[in-house]
């Protein structure tokens, strides 16, 4: 791992790959492209430069040819005089000169090249070519002159240092430039890549963030181009992560209380029948202790089975969508009406059902049934003798509104924001003693939300407690209401 880390610390960055690779190849576009037009150019001058010297050398050489032509005529054992004066006067010119009759040498000023000089070519060419002679650098020119007399070659030589000195001072100033704009570059390169490159080091941070658990953190928002893009999804994705983690850190939450609540509530009967076993087994009892013993056993027996009962209903409902089969919600409030009411009337406890309108809702008949029953349950358990459970409906903004209404203990806030938690009861001494384990209205959270319905409850302290389930309304829900 320390390695790996070390690694990462000395590889290049992105920002710092792409600002080496652009530098160089600018840098060899410009210096390539500087050489190029250079050489260019010198070769240009060059040219220019050889020509005119040759021009130079073909009106010296049409010079001599004349003069050589009339000496010849005249005396011809004038001719090395003649080659000597004009070599001497273009020594004066700035051109150096050898004449040559065959093997015999006439006139020679020519400082020697540092290595031979081309063939002289047949008469009617010339040949030329830049040699170094010691330090300097010189063109040399050849030919044989038109005969008469025959036989004759002519070499002249011309100073070319002071082109080739100032062609340098030239490139100097070529490279020289080209160096400053390279140094211009480079920072200016630097400056904008190392901007471009600070908004994605904040969204490598913030991912790294991200990836180390911290899901509160987001990136700031600047700009509408591909990295502004870039930072909303990040910080999208984000929000969705960390809304994801909340959700499944209180599934986690639900899931392990659930697990903690079904050991707790298992713990006591399981308790009291193996004690209540081992007092069968151990003591000598009446008939009448036996029963009493057994039959408490069969108590929580009945009680366990309820509550597993309800259990694997609460899973099999979790994550399923109700099948949808219109129901009349008349005939639905009566059936619930008459499954409560003996429980109602043996406590001494008023329910009735307020005159419906023919509304229907979508959904499985047993399960609406099994929803309100146990809402109404719930009502007559809170209800002393005297007291009363109403049941009606009524059509609310796009929703068709199941309404429970008892004029019991009532609760305070903090218990009613618990309720439809598993295992939770409002009064525990009540409800274990009535057989309650706390799932009824979770049970009825759970039908509902697979009804796409949800529940919403109203109490007070002395006054009662409204339960409320709202449906969606579905075309043909007000159908049997004029």
């Amino acid at each position: 791992m320390a390695q790996e880390r070390k690694k990462r610390r000395f590889a290049l960055k992105f920002w710092q790959k792409t600002y080496l690779l652009t530098l160089a190849l600018f840098l060899l576009a410009l210096y390539g492209g500087i050489a190029a037009i250079a050489s260019a150019a010198q070769q240009r001058a060059f040219e220019a430069q050889c020509g005119m010297l040759l021009e130079r050398q073909h009106a010296a050489a049409q010079s001599l040819a004349a003069d050589a032509a009339a000496v010849y005529a005249r005396r011809p054992e004038a001719l090395p005089r003649l080659a000597e004066s004009y070599a001497a006067q273009a020594g004066g010119a700035g051109m150096f000169l050898r004449v040559a009759h065959g093997g015999e040498l006439w006139a020679d000023t020519l400082p020697a090249p540092d290595t031979a000089l081309p063939e002289i070519p047949p008469e009617g060419q010339r040949v030329h070519a830049v040699l170094t002679a010691g330090q300097r650098h010189m063109l040399y020119v050849s030919a044989f002159l038109p005969a008469p007399p025959e036989d004759v070659s002519v070499t002249c030589a011309f100073d070319m240092e002071i082109f080739f000195a100032e062609w340098e001072q030239t490139r100097s100033v070529f490279y020289t430039a080209a160096a400053a704009v390279s140094a211009v570059l480079a920072v200016a390169l630097y400056v904008v890549l190392r901007g471009l490159s600070r908004p994605m080091e904040r969204l490598a941070a913030v991912a790294g963030r991200l990836a180390d658990g911290d899901y509160t953190a987001r990136s700031p928002l600047r700009g509408t181009d591909e990295v502004g893009q870039l930072a909303h999804a990040l910080n999208e994705m984000a929000e969705r992560v960390e809304q994801n983690v909340s959700e499944l850190q209180e599934t986690a939450y639900r899931k392990q209380q659930l697990v903690d609540n079904v050991a707790h509530e298992l713990r006591t009967p399981l308790t009291a029948v193996g004690g209540y076993a081992q007092y069968l087994q151990r003591a000598e009892l009446s008939d009448e202790e036996k029963y009493e013993a057994t039959q408490y056993i069969v108590d929580e027996t009945e009680r366990l089975s309820a509550m597993s009962r309800r259990l694997l209903q609460m899973a099999a409902l979790r994550g399923e969508t109700a099948a949808r089969e219109p129901v009349e919600v008349p005939a639905l409030l009566g059936r619930v009406v008459r499954t409560v009411a003996p429980k109602a009337d043996s406590r001494g406890v008023l329910l009735c059902m307020e005159q419906t309108p023919g509304y229907i809702v979508y959904g499985e008949a047993p399960l609406l049934e099994s929803l309100l029953v146990n809402l109404t349950d719930n009502a007559v358990k809170a209800c002393e003798a005297g007291d009363s459970v109403m049941l009606s409906a009524r059509a609310g903004e796009a929703c068709v509104i199941l309404r429970v209404q008892d004029t019991g203990c009532g609760m305070d806030e903090q218990t009613l924001a618990r309720l439809g938690d598993p295992f939770f009861r409002p009064d525990k001494a009540r409800s274990r003693k009535q057989g309650g384990a706390g799932l009824g209205l979770a049970l009825c959270r759970q039908i509902a939300e697979s009804h796409g319905a949800h529940i919403e409850y109203a109490s007070e302290r002395g006054v009662g407690t409204i339960a409320e389930v709202s449906f969606p309304i579905d075309e043909g829900s007000l159908a049997g209401v004029r």
